[in-house]
């Protein structure tokens, strides 16, 4: 969150207090793919696209089988998103495209099925969920506003906004 604050000309330590220790949201989630034992459908997925609803997320995906995907900004065209070894991917999540009151957008995300060289194995992807503690009153940014681009959301904590995300679902 320094390299957030420091891009978003904001003092290093000025999310600091959103994600102390002990009350910075984080999820680990572990994604299994088990190997496909049919063809699949023309269009089919193995997980349908949509954005990750609170801060950042960072994925260290499987090297040996591919399938992610990202939406380009402003069109419909996907494009793979080739693992490599080592290396994490990062996606800003809802809130953060509000916090930068759009200066920055929520990834839209899927995962495609593999190639037919790789429908036999498994694809195993793990996910962490990052977000500032529930209580933290989400306010769009200040270097992030100004009389041309005034504020676009009303203030939310980060609790309630990702309680509507979840009754609304990703639309």
């Amino acid at each position: 969150m320094a390299l957030s604050a420091a891009a978003l000309s904001l003092p290093e330590g000025y999310f600091d207090p959103f994600y102390a220790a002990g009350r910075a949201e984080m999820h680990l989630r572990l994604a299994h793919y088990p190997p496909m034992a049919a063809p699949v459908a023309p269009g089919q997925l193995r997980y349908g696209a949509h954005t990750d609803y609170t801060g950042f997320t960072i994925l260290l995906q499987d090297t040996a089988v591919s399938g992610l995907e990202v939406r380009l900004p402003g069109s419909d065209e996907w494009r793979p998103v080739a693992p490599m070894p080592g290396a994490f991917v990062v996606n800003c999540g809802d809130l953060i495209q509000q916090w930068t009151n759009d200066r920055w957008h929520s990834t839209w995300h899927r995962v495609a099925n593999p190639p037919p060289s790789q429908q036999d194995k498994a694809r195993l992807s793990v996910v962490m969920f990052t977000g500032p503690a529930n209580d933290s009153v989400i306010v769009p940014l200040s270097s992030c506003c100004s009389d041309g681009n005034p504020a676009r959301y009303a203030p939310i904590t980060a609790g309630e906004h990702l309680l509507t995300k979840l009754k609304r679902g990703n639309a």
